[in-house]
């Protein structure tokens, strides 16, 4: 089976992969984005948006 774009970034980030795939889903699917056909466009604005949610958690918890 070959490995999607979505995949292949949650499995590069080192990071709990249940855990990011769930997040990056939600934002995939709000962004009414198909998890399937991702473009790398899509992935950029779906991990823009990701970011700026970490971004300001970390900055909440100051």
């Amino acid at each position: 089976m070959k490995k999607g774009l979505l995949d292949s970034v949650i499995a590069e980030t080192g990071l709990p992969e249940k855990d990011l795939r769930v997040e990056l889903y939600k934002l995939i699917l709000n962004n009414q984005f198909s998890p399937d056909n991702l473009t790398l466009e899509e992935l950029r604005e779906v991990m823009s948006e990701y970011l700026n949610i970490v971004f300001l958690e970390i900055a909440g918890k100051k």
